[in-house]
This record gives C-alpha cells, structure tokens and sequence, in this order.
C-alpha cells in the first residue's frame, strides 16, 4: 500500500503486485494443472497395471483351481464307482487342507443332497436351497463364477461328477482371493507411496519453479512500474491543473511510446487552454455587453408595449363610439324613411285635395251658367219670375265667390304641392346622402374593429417578445454567471508563459 502525502491518494493494490499476484497465480495454476495430470496419468497407469496383474493372478488361480477340480473330480468319480465313500471323504478333506487357496468343497449329488461339506459338516445329507444352489446343480459343464460371500471375494468352480455317462452330481470347490486381496491391496499401497513420491518431488520442483519466477517477475514488474509511476505523477500534475509536468522514461517499449503520447497531449491540452482562457475572457466580456443591450432592449419593449396597450385601449374604445354612431346613424336613416313615406303620403293626399278642388270649380262653373240661364229665364218671364231671378242672382253670385274660392285655393294647393315635391326630392337626396354615410360609418366601425384586433394582437405579440426578451435576458445572466465562472475555473491551470 502507497500513500502520496501531496494529494493523499490512497493506492491499495499497486500495477507490480498485481502483476505478481496474476502471474504467479497463472504459474501456479499451470502448474498445478500440470502436476496432477502427471500424477494422474502415473496413477492410472500404474492402477491399469494393476489392474492387468490382478487378471492375471485371477486367471492363474482359475486355471489352478480347474486342473485340481479335473483331478478331484476324476478320485471321485473312481471312489464313488468302488463305493468307496470314506475313502471319497478322506481324500476331498486331504486335497481341500492341502490346498491353502480353497476355502470349501461341496460335493451333491443330483437330487442337491449334501454329500460332503468341509466348511460345514453338520449340512451333510440335507438338500441344498437357494438361487445360488440350484444354479450349480444344474451345470453340465464347468463353469467358473467370482462372487463375494461374507465380505470376501471367493472364485467357484463347479465340475459336474459323472460315474459312466451317467450324471451323478456336481462338486464344487470354492477358492478364496484373500490372499490376493491382501497383495492387492500391498500394491494399492505401493501405488499411494509412490503417488506421494511423486506430489512430494513435484512440489519441490514447483516450489522451486514459482521461487525463481517470482523472482524474475519481481524484476520485470519493478522495471514496468517505475515509468509508470513517473507517469502517474505527470497525471496527478494534471489532475491539478499543472500542465507544465513532461515525462522522459528513456525507453522505446509500449511505455516509452505512452510517454511520448502523454507528453504530445500535456502540449495539445496547455494550448488548447490557453486559448480557451482568452476564450473565456472574451466571451465573459461580450457576455456582459450582451447582457445590458437586452436589458436595454428590454426596457424599450416595455415602453412600446405599454405605448401600444394605450393605442389598443383607444382603438377599443373608438370601436365602441363607432358602434355607437353607427346605431345612431341607422336610426336616423330609419326616420328619414319614415319621412320619405309620410311625404308621399302628403303628395298623394294632396293630389287628391287638388282634384276635388277642380270638381268643385267644375261645379261652381256650371252653377253659375244654370243661374245665368235661370236669370235669362226669369226675365222672360217678366213680374212672375222677379223673385226667381233674385234667387238665380244669388246663385251666381254663390257660383261665382265658389270659383274664386276654389281658384285661390287651387293655387294655394298646386303651391303646396310644388313645395311638398320640392321636399320630396330634398328628402330623397338627403335620404341617399344618409345611406352613403350609414355605409361609410359602417366601413369606418369595421376598419376601426380591425385596428382594435390588430392593436390588441399586436400588443399580445408585443408581450410575448417581452416575454421572450426577458427570459434571454435570464440565459444571457446565466451564461454571464457562467462565463465568470469558466474564467474563475480556467485561471488555475498552469501552462506556462504567454497567458
């Protein structure tokens, strides 16, 4: 563990022992692997060796066991032919104590009547039962059978016993391989300590081995680290913002060549931040004189918003006076309507009072003719029509101030008949004079309309870009704000002169 009191960065597991560490694992795996395959392959090869003299003496025996059972078998076969049965038993004891390797014989007749038993005597005459049993009772040839019996490996034989051609029975002798279990298991024993030679030998030789690589992997991982601490160095040097720190390891290997492409980057990075430091201050400055341009901006938006919310109150309220006019003016131009149509009324009423008129003049005229006839009448008629002709007098008389008076009258009637036309045709013009100014009123309140919308949309634009205006403002500050910052922050790196 390293501790560097300048920065106090803790290094807990350094490139060297790592690199130990790896490659001494890797050695000791290899050789790990390598040791137990070995010891493997020697362990079965000796097991499979083993194993092959395990046959072999397996084989030995029964080829033993089959040429005593022949010569048993043919004692017995003769004895039991002379009926001489205690000579048969005697000679069956004598050749089973005689022969270490047997453990027991049995010899049955073919009803599985015990005959002889030597390891069990007192089963003599009693029939044998069990799969095991009958299976050997019923062999006609010789047959060879390995089984274990009471935790012990035993080989029997079995050798049908025929006295002419006649089967009489069958006679077993069973061997016992203890003793080969016992020189088995001295050569398993054997196999171990010489498994155990070889694990010992191997583990001083890797020991060995590992000691001598661990050297030389001590000396290669010294000579990697050292430059690369040299460059650890430089990078803390960087990390601090020093980018006058160059790193010479005199080596042309993979490290010397990241030397030099640190070096060529500690150049590249101390000109790329000397210009970002004048960088900085330039745009920390433009930052500033952006930042009071819009707030002046700013502030004259303000000004123009509020000009145009006064604009867009009077174009409201000249919208409303034009509303007003306009109702005004339709009601007028409804009166003269009215107007128009009394004063035909009175033209056309006129007209007719000028008609009776002449009809009465029509009838004055001829009044005053029957009255001048009557007066000629009653002249003609002397003292009997005097009082008559008084009254015709009268009548003409009459006639005539009827005349005058309808004469007068039709001349007072045709005068206002003239002025009611004269009227009329006055009404009528100012009636059309009305309506151009009803439709000039009308085209006044829509164009007044239109700039209200327009002034109050305008006005809504108009806040927006305040709006906008004012939240540019904001980043301009904010990328002000930065920009100090940036320039706070550049000014503790070190690259040399010229800044």
């Amino acid at each position: 563990m390293k501790r560097n009191t300048k920065d106090k960065t803790i290094v807990s597991w350094s490139i060297k022992w790592k690199l130990m560490t790896t490659i001494t694992l890797l050695m000791l795996s290899l050789l790990l692997i390598l040791t137990y395959s070995q010891i493997s392959s020697q362990k079965r090869l000796m097991e499979s060796e083993l194993d092959k003299r395990i046959a072999l003496m397996k084989e030995n025996l029964t080829e033993r066991g089959k040429n005593f059972i022949i010569h048993l078998s043919e004692q017995t076969e003769k004895n039991i032919a002379s009926f001489n049965f205690s000579g048969l038993i005697e000679d069956v004891k004598r050749n089973v104590e005689n022969n270490k390797e047997i453990k027991y014989a049995i010899l049955a007749d073919s009803s599985g009547t015990v005959f002889i038993h030597t390891l069990k005597p007192d089963l003599a005459q009693t029939r044998l039962t069990g799969e095991k049993n009958k299976e050997a009772m019923g062999r006609t040839v010789m047959a060879v059978t390995e089984y274990k019996e009471a935790n012990e490996s035993v080989i029997e034989i079995a050798n049908p016993v025929q006295i002419s051609t006649t089967p009489w029975g069958v006679l077993r002798l069973v061997f016992t391989l203890k003793h080969l279990d016992t020189e088995i298991e001295g050569s398993r024993q054997q196999i171990k300590k010489e498994t155990g030679r070889m694990i010992r030998k191997a583990s001083l030789t890797s020991l060995g081995f590992m000691v001598i690589c661990v050297i030389i992997v001590l000396i290669l991982s010294t000579k990697l680290s050292t430059p690369l601490i040299h460059l650890t160095h430089s990078a803390r040097h960087l990390s601090r913002g020093d980018f006058t720190q160059t790193v010479d390891t005199g080596q042309k290997d993979e490290i010397g060549v990241l030397a030099k492409a640190m070096n060529k980057m500690v150049r590249n990075l101390s000109e790329i931040i000397r210009k970002n430091i004048l960088t900085s201050k330039t745009l920390s400055e433009g930052t500033w004189d952006q930042r009071a341009s819009l707030e002046k901006t700013s502030s004259l938006l303000e000004e123009i918003s509020s000009m145009i919310g006064k604009n867009a109150d009077s174009a409201n309220r000249a919208d409303n006076f034009m509303k007003e006019v306009n109702q005004v003016v339709s009601k007028a131009n409804e009166s003269m309507t009215h107007l128009i149509i009394s004063m035909n009324d009175i033209s056309g009423a006129s007209k007719e009072t000028f008609k009776i008129i002449k009809t009465i003049d029509e009838i004055a005229f001829q009044t005053r003719m029957l009255a001048l006839n009557a007066s000629v009448e009653a002249a003609r008629a002397g003292e009997a029509g005097l009082e008559f002709a008084v009254v015709a007098n009268e009548v003409g008389n009459l006639a005539t101030r009827s005349a005058e008076a309808a004469k007068n009258t039709t001349y007072l009637i045709e005068d206002t008949v003239r002025k009611i036309n004269e009227g009329l045709e006055f009404v009528t013009r100012t009636n059309e004079s009305f309506k151009e100014v009803v439709a000039s009123a009308a085209k006044v309140a829509a164009l007044v309309s239109e700039i209200s919308g327009s002034s109050s949309e305008q006005n809504k634009r108009i806040g927006q870009i305040n709006k906008a205006v004012a939240q540019m403002s904001t980043v301009v500050r904010r990328n002000a704000a930065s920009a100090e910052e940036l320039a706070s922050s550049m000014s503790i790196f070190k690259v040399g002169k010229g800044v």
